[in-house]
């Protein structure tokens, strides 16, 4: 397994160093003097996320500032992988992984709190096996049939997240388009009846944007935002290749307000039980 940290782990490993130069009244070109391939530039990237540290360039920047104790533990700590970071990495599957999705599935792993939506599918960490063949086959990327089965058996495990301790807690939203599209209707139904189940999880919540509530129910694209202790978020975008990051603070306020518009036009999680079960009853 590597040693690089995770995504968010960078950030507040470079956000511990800042703070802790800051605090102390020292420029990036005061804390780098003297230390050996440091400088002012490179501290800023790590500071800012940009660049990875290794673990001896550490310790060594760490010894230069006198940095002892319980803060050195902490930021010692945060660059180190948790057992969570890379699970993907032992499957076979492991090498069909893009960066971009690592980035995507190691953030989910370390997340505390999650906003899923999509319009016209159940959002991933609801998804069958079955289903979420359907929905990938459905896609632009051009997968070959081993990276579409690697892709929803990867769906599939990530759904641990929902179950295994420390269990994320999900605000999952759908589009009503979800139950009209066309496809096997024995897997929609299935799909319909893991939904429910699912639903009653004490850390999910489920809600449906009806086409009754027009535009305002409606997002231009898929859209994840993923919250984290500390009050750290990131949001992913739905793209043709993949969810795109975005980590800044304007994007992170925009899927805020998107998500309070979806929450007020959708129905309450009663009533979204109440759509599945009559189109559970259709189907079958």
């Amino acid at each position: 397994m590597g040693t690089d940290p995770s995504a968010i782990r960078s950030i507040r490993l470079g956000e511990e160093l800042r703070q802790w130069r800051l605090e102390n009244n020292k420029t990036l070109a005061d804390v780098t003097a003297g230390l050996r391939g440091w400088n002012p530039a490179r501290l800023s990237k790590i500071e800012r996320a940009r660049l990875p540290v290794s673990a001896a360039d550490l310790a060594a920047y760490l010894d230069h500032c006198g940095i002892t104790g319980e803060d050195r533990a902490e930021i010692e700590h945060l660059a180190t992988d948790g057992p969570s970071k890379h699970w993907w990495e032992d499957h076979e599957f492991a090498d069909t992984i893009s960066a971009a999705f690592a980035e995507f599935l190691g953030l989910e792993a370390d997340a505390a709190h999650m906003l899923d939506y999509y319009l016209s599918a159940f959002p991933g960490l609801l998804q069958t096996e079955d289903y979420a063949r359907e929905v990938i086959a459905a896609g632009l990327d051009g997968l070959s049939d081993d990276q579409s089965e690697a892709a929803a058996e990867i769906r599939v495990l990530r759904q641990r997240r929902l179950t295994e301790e420390p269990r994320i807690n999900l605000e999952a939203y759908f589009g009503e388009v979800a139950l009209l599209v066309g496809g096997d209707r024995d897997i929609l139904a299935r799909q319909i009846r893991h939904v429910i189940e699912v639903a009653k999880y004490p850390n999910v919540t489920l809600r449906m944007a009806p086409l009754s509530a027009g535009r305002q129910a409606i997002l231009a694209s898929g859209l994840s935002l993923m919250r984290f202790a500390g009050d750290e978020s990131f949001v992913f975008i739905e793209a043709a290749g993949g969810m795109l990051p975005r980590k800044s603070g304007r994007d992170v306020r925009r899927a805020e307000r998107a998500f309070a518009r979806l929450k007020r036009y959708s129905l309450s999680p009663e009533d979204t039980i109440t759509a599945l079960e009559h189109k559970l009853e259709e189907l079958t």
